[in-house]
């Protein structure tokens, strides 16, 4: 029986008996990573292989575009980081060095998408997952519930966004507001004084520049160049193409 199979067996025994998907996994994991390097000859006569590459992607396109909508919420407030291993946000009590091992284990290789963070301290303020259809899975049900636990334990918030093609930013803020210390009112609107029709015209454009009510960014005035609005100005989302939205100008 190849080894492949084997270990196939072997994580469908240890679901028989009761464990998840990711729990099974990582028991295989841990098994090879203890049998790594065993019937390959002395290694001091191989030299060490890094069989590393860079990944196409740091963060999938909608984890990018999501990015991009709450940086545009916390702005500098929060320091923003992506893909937290658990275990750099997380530690056990050493008290059992059984249960030390088990319960460290039980974290290795999960991350949270966006962690939240203190800028002046680092310390952790709240967590974001970003629900996409895999999170549909039983398998990854049952992770989410045990990083929900996790954190609970931690007393770490943690919160879970369905992950979709537009978001409204204001209801973003909403739910971060409580975490950030912040309101979630909505800004009044400013009016700029009359002296501000001296101001050069680019001066003028960033000043009434609106936000893309889709993805939050920043909108630009721009002039229809064909079609049956050629030579009209309209406000475009400054995130073209990946955002299309658009806002007429008055």
């Amino acid at each position: 029986m190849s080894s492949e199979n084997k270990f196939g067996l072997l994580r469908r025994v240890l679901r028989a008996i009761g464990l998840s998907q990711q729990a099974a996994d990582d028991a295989v994991n841990f098994i090879l990573d203890l049998l790594g390097g065993e019937g390959k000859g002395d290694d001091s006569t191989r030299s060490p292989e890094f069989p590393y590459h860079l990944r196409d992607q740091f963060l999938s396109p909608a984890e990018l575009s999501f990015f991009e909508v709450l940086r545009t919420v916390v702005g500098n407030r929060v320091v923003l980081c992506t893909k937290v291993g658990l275990s750099d946000v997380f530690w056990v009590k050493q008290d059992d060095a059984s249960k030390f091992r088990i319960y460290t284990n039980k974290i290795d290789r999960k991350h949270v998408d966006f962690l939240l963070c203190n800028p002046l301290t680092m310390r952790p303020l709240v967590g974001i997952e970003l629900d996409d259809k895999s999170h549909q899975r039983q398998d990854r049900q049952e992770r989410d519930a045990f990083v929900d636990q996790v954190f609970k334990a931690a007393r770490l918030p943690l919160l879970h966004v369905p992950a979709k093609r537009g978001y409204v930013v204001a209801e973003l803020a909403e739910q971060l507001a409580p975490y950030l210390g912040t309101t979630s009112e909505t800004p009044k609107p400013v009016t700029i004084p009359a002296k501000a029709a001296t101001l050069p015209a680019p001066a003028q454009q960033i000043a009434q520049s609106p936000r893309c009510p889709k993805c939050g960014g920043e909108m630009v005035l721009r002039t229809a160049k064909s079609g049956a609005n050629a030579g009209n100005r309209f406000w475009g989302c400054s995130n073209y193409p990946d955002c299309r939205s658009m806002l007429p100008y008055q």
